[in-house]
Protein backbone atom coordinates (compact mmCIF):
# COMPACT_ATOMS: atom_id res chain seq x y z
CA UNK A 1 0.00 0.00 0.00
CA UNK A 2 1.47 3.41 -0.93
CA UNK A 3 3.01 5.63 1.78
CA UNK A 4 0.26 8.31 3.17
CA UNK A 5 3.20 10.16 4.31
CA UNK A 6 4.21 13.25 2.40
CA UNK A 7 6.83 12.40 0.08
CA UNK A 8 9.95 14.22 -0.21
CA UNK A 9 13.21 13.13 -2.28
CA UNK A 10 16.48 15.75 -1.41
CA UNK A 11 18.61 15.15 -4.22
CA UNK A 12 22.59 15.65 -2.92
CA UNK A 13 23.92 15.34 0.57
CA UNK A 14 26.35 17.88 1.47
CA UNK A 15 25.77 21.03 3.24
CA UNK A 16 22.22 22.25 1.84
CA UNK A 17 20.73 18.99 1.50
CA UNK A 18 22.21 17.44 5.14
CA UNK A 19 20.66 20.62 6.74
CA UNK A 20 17.36 20.30 5.22
CA UNK A 21 17.19 16.67 5.76
CA UNK A 22 18.01 18.02 9.48
CA UNK A 23 15.09 20.15 9.14
CA UNK A 24 12.12 17.82 8.24
CA UNK A 25 10.00 16.17 10.37
CA UNK A 26 10.40 12.54 10.66
CA UNK A 27 6.69 11.71 10.07
CA UNK A 28 7.34 12.81 6.45
CA UNK A 29 9.48 10.14 4.04
CA UNK A 30 12.42 11.55 3.29
CA UNK A 31 14.97 10.42 1.42
CA UNK A 32 18.06 11.64 0.45
CA UNK A 33 20.46 10.43 -2.90
CA UNK A 34 23.97 11.14 -3.58
CA UNK A 35 26.24 9.37 -6.13
CA UNK A 36 29.03 9.52 -2.99
CA UNK A 37 28.47 7.83 0.35
CA UNK A 38 30.00 10.35 2.73
CA UNK A 39 29.61 14.08 3.56
CA UNK A 40 32.55 16.18 2.38
CA UNK A 41 33.94 19.04 4.36
CA UNK A 42 35.33 20.65 1.52
CA UNK A 43 36.07 23.98 2.77
CA UNK A 44 39.09 22.64 4.61
CA UNK A 45 40.42 19.99 2.05
CA UNK A 46 43.27 21.50 1.17
CA UNK A 47 45.13 20.83 4.34
CA UNK A 48 44.90 17.33 2.98
CA UNK A 49 47.75 18.27 0.76
CA UNK A 50 50.38 18.61 3.56
CA UNK A 51 48.68 16.39 5.86
CA UNK A 52 47.28 18.22 8.56
CA UNK A 53 44.19 16.34 7.71
CA UNK A 54 43.35 13.17 6.38
CA UNK A 55 40.56 11.89 4.66
CA UNK A 56 38.81 10.63 7.15
CA UNK A 57 38.77 13.89 8.98
CA UNK A 58 36.96 15.66 6.52
CA UNK A 59 33.60 12.84 5.98
CA UNK A 60 31.25 12.01 7.90
CA UNK A 61 28.85 9.00 6.42
CA UNK A 62 25.77 10.17 5.18
CA UNK A 63 23.93 7.14 5.84
CA UNK A 64 24.74 7.23 9.63
CA UNK A 65 23.99 11.16 9.50
CA UNK A 66 20.57 10.45 7.58
CA UNK A 67 19.75 7.68 10.20
CA UNK A 68 20.16 10.15 13.12
CA UNK A 69 17.75 12.75 11.50
CA UNK A 70 14.97 9.76 11.23
CA UNK A 71 15.53 9.67 7.22
CA UNK A 72 16.79 7.23 4.91
CA UNK A 73 19.39 7.58 2.35
CA UNK A 74 20.35 5.91 -1.07
CA UNK A 75 23.31 5.44 -2.35
CA UNK A 76 22.83 6.17 -6.31
CA UNK A 77 23.34 9.03 -8.45
CA UNK A 78 20.62 10.60 -9.74
CA UNK A 79 19.76 10.33 -13.56
CA UNK A 80 16.83 11.72 -14.33
CA UNK A 81 14.42 14.59 -12.67
CA UNK A 82 10.85 14.16 -14.01
CA UNK A 83 8.93 17.14 -12.71
CA UNK A 84 6.17 16.34 -14.68
CA UNK A 85 5.32 13.11 -13.09
CA UNK A 86 7.56 13.86 -9.59
CA UNK A 87 9.76 11.45 -10.04
CA UNK A 88 13.61 11.09 -9.67
CA UNK A 89 15.27 8.52 -11.26
CA UNK A 90 18.55 6.72 -10.35
CA UNK A 91 21.34 5.37 -12.30
CA UNK A 92 20.47 1.98 -11.04
CA UNK A 93 17.11 2.34 -12.18
CA UNK A 94 15.29 2.90 -9.37
CA UNK A 95 12.03 5.34 -9.62
CA UNK A 96 11.59 7.86 -6.33
CA UNK A 97 8.08 9.85 -6.44
CA UNK A 98 7.68 12.69 -4.79
CA UNK A 99 5.35 15.25 -3.23
CA UNK A 100 7.82 17.63 -2.79
CA UNK A 101 12.04 17.51 -4.13
CA UNK A 102 14.80 19.72 -2.76
CA UNK A 103 17.70 19.85 -5.30
CA UNK A 104 21.00 20.84 -3.19
CA UNK A 105 23.39 18.99 -5.74
CA UNK A 106 26.37 21.54 -6.12
CA UNK A 107 28.32 21.95 -8.67
CA UNK A 108 30.60 19.65 -10.57
CA UNK A 109 34.31 21.08 -11.90
CA UNK A 110 34.84 22.36 -15.68
CA UNK A 111 37.91 22.49 -17.35
CA UNK A 112 36.25 24.53 -20.43
CA UNK A 113 36.58 22.24 -23.30
CA UNK A 114 40.64 23.09 -23.25
CA UNK A 115 42.23 20.87 -24.87
CA UNK A 116 44.11 17.97 -22.61
CA UNK A 117 43.12 19.03 -19.19
CA UNK A 118 40.76 16.43 -18.71
CA UNK A 119 43.24 14.18 -19.02
CA UNK A 120 46.56 15.41 -17.39
CA UNK A 121 44.96 17.64 -14.71
CA UNK A 122 43.91 16.91 -11.08
CA UNK A 123 40.65 18.65 -10.17
CA UNK A 124 40.54 20.14 -6.97
CA UNK A 125 36.99 19.91 -5.51
CA UNK A 126 36.32 16.91 -3.46
CA UNK A 127 37.94 15.06 -0.49
CA UNK A 128 39.13 12.31 -3.12
CA UNK A 129 40.83 14.95 -5.67
CA UNK A 130 42.80 16.38 -2.88
CA UNK A 131 44.39 12.86 -1.67
CA UNK A 132 45.22 11.83 -5.21
CA UNK A 133 47.20 15.23 -5.25
CA UNK A 134 48.46 14.89 -2.01
CA UNK A 135 49.89 11.29 -3.08
CA UNK A 136 50.95 12.98 -6.05
CA UNK A 137 53.01 15.52 -4.26
CA UNK A 138 54.56 13.01 -1.80
CA UNK A 139 56.08 11.08 -5.35
CA UNK A 140 57.35 14.80 -6.44
CA UNK A 141 59.15 15.21 -3.27
CA UNK A 142 60.98 12.25 -2.71
CA UNK A 143 62.18 13.07 -6.29
CA UNK A 144 66.16 14.15 -6.49
CA UNK A 145 65.12 16.82 -8.97
CA UNK A 146 62.78 20.45 -7.63
CA UNK A 147 59.53 19.15 -9.06
CA UNK A 148 57.54 22.11 -10.73
CA UNK A 149 53.76 22.66 -9.92
CA UNK A 150 51.29 25.10 -12.05
CA UNK A 151 48.13 25.72 -10.00
CA UNK A 152 45.75 26.84 -12.48
CA UNK A 153 42.74 29.48 -10.94
CA UNK A 154 44.22 31.95 -8.56
CA UNK A 155 40.55 32.40 -6.46
CA UNK A 156 40.43 31.15 -2.45
CA UNK A 157 41.17 27.59 -3.46
CA UNK A 158 44.09 27.87 -5.82
CA UNK A 159 45.51 30.39 -3.27
CA UNK A 160 44.68 27.88 0.00
CA UNK A 161 45.89 24.34 -1.87
CA UNK A 162 49.81 26.75 -2.48
CA UNK A 163 49.27 27.81 1.19
CA UNK A 164 49.33 24.21 2.13
CA UNK A 165 52.37 23.03 -0.50
CA UNK A 166 53.94 25.89 0.77
CA UNK A 167 53.78 24.37 4.35
CA UNK A 168 55.84 21.61 3.13
CA UNK A 169 58.77 23.33 3.52
CA UNK A 170 58.84 22.53 7.21
CA UNK A 171 59.78 19.18 6.10
CA UNK A 172 61.99 20.11 3.42
CA UNK A 173 59.55 19.49 0.47
CA UNK A 174 60.51 22.40 -2.09
CA UNK A 175 58.94 22.95 -5.47
CA UNK A 176 58.60 25.43 -8.33
CA UNK A 177 55.44 26.71 -8.32
CA UNK A 178 53.01 28.61 -10.87
CA UNK A 179 49.66 29.91 -10.63
CA UNK A 180 48.43 31.04 -13.29
CA UNK A 181 45.13 33.43 -13.93
CA UNK A 182 42.60 34.48 -16.28
CA UNK A 183 42.00 38.17 -14.33
CA UNK A 184 43.82 40.83 -13.92
CA UNK A 185 44.19 39.75 -10.47
CA UNK A 186 44.44 36.86 -8.03
CA UNK A 187 41.20 37.05 -5.21
CA UNK A 188 39.48 39.20 -8.25
CA UNK A 189 36.34 38.90 -6.45
CA UNK A 190 37.47 39.94 -3.02
CA UNK A 191 38.77 43.09 -1.53
CA UNK A 192 42.14 44.42 -3.44
CA UNK A 193 44.00 44.70 -0.30
CA UNK A 194 43.78 41.05 0.41
CA UNK A 195 45.04 40.73 -3.19
CA UNK A 196 48.02 42.61 -2.48
CA UNK A 197 48.42 40.80 0.80
CA UNK A 198 49.03 37.92 -0.40
CA UNK A 199 51.20 38.76 -3.18
CA UNK A 200 53.47 40.07 -0.36
CA UNK A 201 53.22 36.54 1.19
CA UNK A 202 54.41 34.80 -2.08
CA UNK A 203 57.29 36.92 -2.45
CA UNK A 204 59.60 34.89 -0.35
CA UNK A 205 59.22 31.75 -1.98
CA UNK A 206 59.93 29.88 -5.75
CA UNK A 207 56.22 31.48 -6.61
CA UNK A 208 55.67 32.60 -10.21
CA UNK A 209 52.41 34.21 -10.78
CA UNK A 210 50.70 34.46 -13.97
CA UNK A 211 47.76 36.83 -14.17
CA UNK A 212 45.39 37.86 -17.18
CA UNK A 213 46.56 34.43 -18.27
CA UNK A 214 44.70 32.00 -20.22
CA UNK A 215 45.43 27.83 -20.60
CA UNK A 216 45.23 26.58 -24.24
CA UNK A 217 46.66 23.40 -24.10
CA UNK A 218 47.38 20.96 -20.98
CA UNK A 219 49.65 17.73 -21.51
CA UNK A 220 51.76 15.43 -19.26
CA UNK A 221 54.58 17.28 -18.26
CA UNK A 222 53.54 21.00 -19.30
CA UNK A 223 51.05 23.72 -19.41
CA UNK A 224 50.36 25.93 -22.35
CA UNK A 225 49.26 29.61 -22.06
CA UNK A 226 47.36 31.93 -23.85
CA UNK A 227 50.76 33.60 -25.55
CA UNK A 228 52.39 30.12 -26.26
CA UNK A 229 54.70 30.07 -22.76
CA UNK A 230 54.86 26.50 -21.72
CA UNK A 231 55.51 26.17 -17.89
CA UNK A 232 56.72 22.80 -16.84
CA UNK A 233 54.19 20.68 -14.95
CA UNK A 234 55.02 17.56 -13.06
CA UNK A 235 52.02 18.47 -11.73
CA UNK A 236 48.98 20.34 -12.74
CA UNK A 237 46.18 21.07 -10.20
CA UNK A 238 42.94 22.54 -11.95
CA UNK A 239 40.97 24.94 -8.97
CA UNK A 240 39.40 26.93 -11.79
CA UNK A 241 35.75 26.69 -12.87
CA UNK A 242 32.86 25.66 -11.75
CA UNK A 243 29.23 24.50 -13.47
CA UNK A 244 25.69 22.69 -13.31
CA UNK A 245 25.84 18.80 -13.13
CA UNK A 246 25.10 17.73 -16.18
CA UNK A 247 21.85 15.89 -15.35
CA UNK A 248 20.20 18.99 -14.38
CA UNK A 249 20.79 20.35 -17.48
CA UNK A 250 17.77 18.87 -19.68
CA UNK A 251 15.27 18.47 -16.57
CA UNK A 252 13.53 21.82 -17.99
CA UNK A 253 13.95 23.43 -14.74
CA UNK A 254 15.95 26.45 -16.44
CA UNK A 255 16.35 28.34 -19.85
CA UNK A 256 19.50 26.30 -22.47
CA UNK A 257 21.53 29.93 -21.62
CA UNK A 258 21.08 29.93 -18.08
CA UNK A 259 23.93 28.32 -16.18
CA UNK A 260 22.21 27.64 -12.76
CA UNK A 261 19.05 26.90 -11.85
CA UNK A 262 16.25 30.02 -11.12
CA UNK A 263 14.84 30.33 -7.76
CA UNK A 264 12.50 33.09 -6.18
CA UNK A 265 13.63 34.32 -2.85
CA UNK A 266 12.04 31.83 -1.28
CA UNK A 267 14.33 28.96 -3.11
CA UNK A 268 11.33 27.92 -4.86
CA UNK A 269 12.18 26.69 -8.56
CA UNK A 270 10.97 29.49 -11.31
CA UNK A 271 9.29 26.20 -13.33
CA UNK A 272 8.33 23.83 -10.73
CA UNK A 273 6.25 24.91 -7.19
CA UNK A 274 7.07 21.39 -5.76
CA UNK A 275 11.02 21.73 -6.53
CA UNK A 276 13.20 24.00 -3.99
CA UNK A 277 16.56 24.23 -5.27
CA UNK A 278 19.70 25.13 -2.53
CA UNK A 279 23.87 25.87 -2.50
CA UNK A 280 25.82 26.16 -5.34
CA UNK A 281 23.19 24.93 -8.10
CA UNK A 282 20.38 27.83 -7.25
CA UNK A 283 20.68 30.77 -9.37
CA UNK A 284 19.35 33.53 -6.29
CA UNK A 285 17.52 36.82 -7.24
CA UNK A 286 20.48 38.61 -5.29
CA UNK A 287 23.90 36.09 -5.85
CA UNK A 288 25.68 35.21 -3.00
CA UNK A 289 29.34 33.49 -3.26
CA UNK A 290 28.91 29.71 -3.62
CA UNK A 291 30.24 28.75 -0.10
CA UNK A 292 29.52 26.38 3.05
CA UNK A 293 28.16 29.01 5.07
CA UNK A 294 25.41 29.97 2.88
CA UNK A 295 24.70 26.44 1.41
CA UNK A 296 23.78 25.77 4.99
CA UNK A 297 21.54 28.71 5.69
CA UNK A 298 20.09 28.10 2.40
CA UNK A 299 19.40 24.35 3.46
CA UNK A 300 17.72 25.54 6.64
CA UNK A 301 15.22 27.61 4.77
CA UNK A 302 14.76 25.22 2.14
CA UNK A 303 13.92 22.22 4.57
CA UNK A 304 11.62 24.60 6.71
CA UNK A 305 9.79 25.68 3.12
CA UNK A 306 9.20 21.94 2.37
CA UNK A 307 7.22 21.34 5.45
CA UNK A 308 5.47 24.90 5.04
CA UNK A 309 4.65 24.00 1.24
CA UNK A 310 3.22 20.63 1.89
CA UNK A 311 0.90 22.18 4.87
CA UNK A 312 -0.26 24.87 2.55
CA UNK A 313 1.66 27.82 4.87
CA UNK A 314 3.66 31.12 3.60
CA UNK A 315 6.93 30.61 2.88
CA UNK A 316 10.07 32.20 4.02
CA UNK A 317 12.08 34.25 2.33
CA UNK A 318 15.96 33.46 2.35
CA UNK A 319 18.05 36.17 3.28
CA UNK A 320 21.55 35.78 3.20
CA UNK A 321 22.74 37.34 6.26
CA UNK A 322 26.70 39.19 5.79
CA UNK A 323 29.33 36.56 7.53
CA UNK A 324 33.19 36.94 7.83
CA UNK A 325 34.96 34.91 5.57
CA UNK A 326 38.32 33.03 6.76
CA UNK A 327 40.75 31.98 4.16
CA UNK A 328 44.37 30.09 5.07
CA UNK A 329 47.64 30.29 3.71
CA UNK A 330 49.06 27.40 5.34
CA UNK A 331 51.22 28.10 8.36
CA UNK A 332 52.00 31.85 6.81
CA UNK A 333 49.04 33.40 7.78
CA UNK A 334 45.23 33.56 7.89
CA UNK A 335 42.55 36.62 6.32
CA UNK A 336 39.43 37.09 7.63
CA UNK A 337 37.82 39.14 5.28
CA UNK A 338 34.23 40.49 6.63
CA UNK A 339 33.11 42.85 3.88
CA UNK A 340 35.92 45.42 2.12
CA UNK A 341 37.45 44.55 5.97
CA UNK A 342 41.33 42.31 6.09
CA UNK A 343 42.41 40.85 9.15
CA UNK A 344 45.74 39.12 8.71
CA UNK A 345 47.32 36.90 11.74
CA UNK A 346 48.41 33.54 11.78
CA UNK A 347 46.55 32.86 15.22
CA UNK A 348 42.98 33.20 13.04
CA UNK A 349 43.58 29.40 11.74
CA UNK A 350 42.25 28.29 15.18
CA UNK A 351 39.38 30.27 14.55
CA UNK A 352 38.87 28.55 10.85
CA UNK A 353 39.38 25.21 13.15
CA UNK A 354 37.28 25.76 15.40
CA UNK A 355 34.03 26.44 12.24
CA UNK A 356 34.88 22.69 11.37
CA UNK A 357 34.62 21.19 14.32
CA UNK A 358 31.60 22.62 15.84
CA UNK A 359 29.91 22.34 12.00
CA UNK A 360 31.19 19.23 11.53
CA UNK A 361 29.39 18.05 15.07
CA UNK A 362 25.89 19.84 14.52
CA UNK A 363 26.00 17.81 11.12
CA UNK A 364 26.55 14.33 12.59
CA UNK A 365 23.69 14.84 15.13
CA UNK A 366 22.01 18.36 14.95
CA UNK A 367 19.91 17.47 18.24
CA UNK A 368 22.74 15.70 20.36
CA UNK A 369 26.10 16.81 19.05
CA UNK A 370 27.89 15.57 22.38
CA UNK A 371 26.10 12.50 22.20
CA UNK A 372 28.41 11.25 18.88
CA UNK A 373 31.58 12.96 20.07
CA UNK A 374 34.04 10.48 19.62
CA UNK A 375 34.41 11.33 16.30
CA UNK A 376 34.91 15.36 17.09
CA UNK A 377 37.37 14.00 19.71
CA UNK A 378 39.50 12.23 17.05
CA UNK A 379 39.53 14.81 14.69
CA UNK A 380 40.21 17.50 17.48
CA UNK A 381 43.29 15.81 18.83
CA UNK A 382 44.80 15.49 14.97
CA UNK A 383 44.11 19.04 14.17
CA UNK A 384 45.65 19.98 17.29
CA UNK A 385 48.59 18.15 17.04
CA UNK A 386 49.33 18.71 13.49
CA UNK A 387 47.77 22.41 12.70
CA UNK A 388 47.80 24.31 16.59
CA UNK A 389 50.74 22.87 18.63
CA UNK A 390 52.86 23.95 15.46
CA UNK A 391 51.86 27.22 15.84
CA UNK A 392 52.82 27.46 19.76
CA UNK A 393 56.34 27.44 19.96
CA UNK A 394 57.75 30.68 21.41
CA UNK A 395 58.90 32.00 17.70
CA UNK A 396 55.45 31.04 16.08
CA UNK A 397 54.15 32.94 18.68
CA UNK A 398 56.10 35.80 18.47
CA UNK A 399 55.48 36.02 14.79
CA UNK A 400 51.58 35.34 15.39
CA UNK A 401 51.76 38.05 17.11
CA UNK A 402 53.83 40.66 15.73
CA UNK A 403 52.48 39.62 12.10
CA UNK A 404 48.38 40.48 13.00
CA UNK A 405 47.09 43.06 11.29
CA UNK A 406 44.22 44.99 9.60
CA UNK A 407 44.46 45.33 5.97
CA UNK A 408 43.79 48.52 4.13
Amino acid sequence: MPSSRPRVVIIGGNFAGLVAASRLPCDYDVTVVDARADFEWTPNIHEILSGVKDRDGVVLPRAECVSRYGHSFVHDAVTEIDHDNNSVTTESGLALPYDACLIAAGSQRTTFGIEGADEHALGFRLVDDAVRIASRIDKLAARKRRASIVIVGGGVSGVEALGEILRRRAQGDEFNIHVVELESRILDQLPQGLASDALQRFAPYPVTLHTDSSVTHVDARSVTLGGGRKLTADLCIWSAGMTLPDFLRDTGLNETDDEWLPVDDTLQSRYADNIFVAGDCAALPVPVRKQAYYAMDMGEVAGDNISRWLRDRRLRRFRAAPMPMLISFGDITTWLVAGESVVASPVLAAAKEGVYEVTMARLESPKEPLRYSADVVGRAAMATRQLLLPQLTPSKLFLGLVGSRIIP
